[in-house]
């Protein structure tokens, strides 16, 4: 008699897995019970079936579930977890609460973001700003993106020494380091397995059998304790190829590990940054394929942040820069689900490490700008008399593509800076508020 099964010290997945066993078996069972009542007498009634009896508790336990799921498949109300639904008039009634704005345009509390660079473009040195500026609670990230929020902050180190990582703060902060940052040289993983099970059943000499494949991770249960042991707010993962385990192109088992880190982030209310690397191929329709692996890691995310060095080889060499000066200069492109953030140039500082916003030469020779804010539009709306008749000419008067003015008047409109109002023949009037409308009939182009 084998030994039994201690289903308390299985996982879910295990226990799901040996129930799929047990419903083949049990149907082989059947099957066998049927033929044999056939043979014995065809017209003999069906006497009910006897009650399985199971005197393993545990063993119970299981075959209870196994009992409840085909209840559940021939009509009568299962007994499992049922699925949970919202009405959208009770949203509307009864909002959930807003998240805390951590970094505008970059970071909401609870959020998920990912951050892309290739190899030696300053993506440590953003970490660090960022979270410098997280634990102080002050300051422009770029200094341009506003933060809102002090945060304790848990950098997960992946490729710096605690020596390195040393000299990179002094450099950064001198003497005057953030209070409520910490960091980790642990290794810390999640963990993405595929697990199988094969159960093997014989009718009348056939031999078959089934089965069952699925992916299981498992995140070190250690992080969760720092976060609620000191009240982490913000976790970095510095970079994504060293915390994670598993097929990185794999968008199943990807998809598993960031469940676990989505479900840290949904329990506690952390913001999660991870980092991550190029792959190698360049010629990409959009800027999170250069992305290396699955592309459920960006899909997964809420925030989507590319840094991509500015300059091409032949551009710098042309203007005599080393790869290391040509590396300084980068372009941030912004993908988010919620509210969104207008692309931009940066550029490191060799001396203090810090990235700053900036408008690269060639577009400032023509007259051109790599980011507007809202006074900037209500500042050249008041030039042109407090009216533009039509996107078209708001986009002129900007030095900016039509698909630029449309983000940055978003932003505009929301915040009651500029209005709108129907004009001619479909087009749209863009205005100051209280602005006079005279005589505006041009469509817009």
């Amino acid at each position: 008699m084998s030994a039994p099964l201690d289903i308390m010290a299985m996982s879910a997945d295990e226990v799901a897995a040996h129930l799929a066993n047990m419903r083949v078996a049990v149907a082989d069972m059947e099957e066998v019970v049927s033929a044999k009542r056939s043979l014995e007498d065809p017209d003999a009634p069906r006497a009910p079936k006897p009650p399985v009896i199971v005197e393993d508790p545990e063993t119970a336990l299981a075959f209870e579930a196994l009992q409840r799921g085909r209840a559940s498949s021939n009509g009568s109300a299962p007994a499992r977890e049922q699925l949970k639904v919202r009405w959208v008039t009770d949203a509307i009634t009864n909002p959930p609460p807003k998240p805390d704005v951590l970094i505008e345009g970059l970071l909401d509390a609870g959020e998920l973001t990912v951050i892309g660079a290739g190899r030696g473009i300053g993506k440590s040195w953003l970490v660090l700003n960022i979270a410098t500026l997280l634990g102080r609670g002050v300051g422009l990230l770029f200094g341009h993106l506003l933060v809102k929020k002090a945060c304790k902050v848990l950098i997960v180190q992946g490729e710096n020494s605690d020596y390195e990582s040393w000299r990179r703060w002094r450099v950064l902060n001198g003497s005057d380091a953030p209070e409520d940052v910490a960091e980790t040289f642990d290794r810390i993983r999640v963990r993405s397995t595929r697990k199988r099970s094969t159960a093997s059943s014989s009718i009348d000499g056939q031999q078959s059998s089934d089965t069952t494949e699925w992916v299981q991770a498992e995140l070190d249960e250690r992080l969760e304790a720092a976060i609620v042991e000191h009240g982490f707010e913000v976790v970095v993962i510095d970079p994504w190829a060293v915390f994670y385990c598993g097929n990185e192109n794999s968008n199943d088992e990807v998809e598993e590990a960031l469940e676990k880190l989505k479900d840290l982030s949904m329990r506690l209310g952390v913001a999660i940054i991870i980092v991550h690397h190029f792959g190698k191929s360049l010629d990409v329709r959009e800027p999170e394929d250069l992305w290396r692996g699955a592309s459920r890691l960006a899909d997964w995310a809420s925030t989507r942040v590319t840094l991509r060095q500015h300059y091409t080889a032949k551009q710098a060499k042309d203007q005599g820069m080393t790869r290391e000066q040509a590396r300084r200069y980068a372009d941030v492109l912004f993908l988010r689900r919620s509210l969104p953030t207008p692309d931009f140039s940066i550029v490191l500082d060799p001396e203090t490490c810090w990235w700053s916003r900036w408008v690269p030469p060639a577009e400032v020779a023509e007259g051109r700008k790599a980011h507007l804010d809202v006074p900037d539009v209500v500042d050249a709306c008041r030039e042109a008399g407090g009216t533009w008749p039509s996107l078209s000419h708001a986009a002129d008067d900007l030095g900016v593509s039509r698909t630029t003015a449309r983000k940055v008047f978003a932003s505009a409109l929301r915040s009651g800076a500029i209005e709108t109002s129907p004009g001619l023949r479909g087009a749209v009037v863009y205005r100051l508020p209280g602005a006079h409308l005279g005589d505006e009939n041009e469509v817009e182009r």
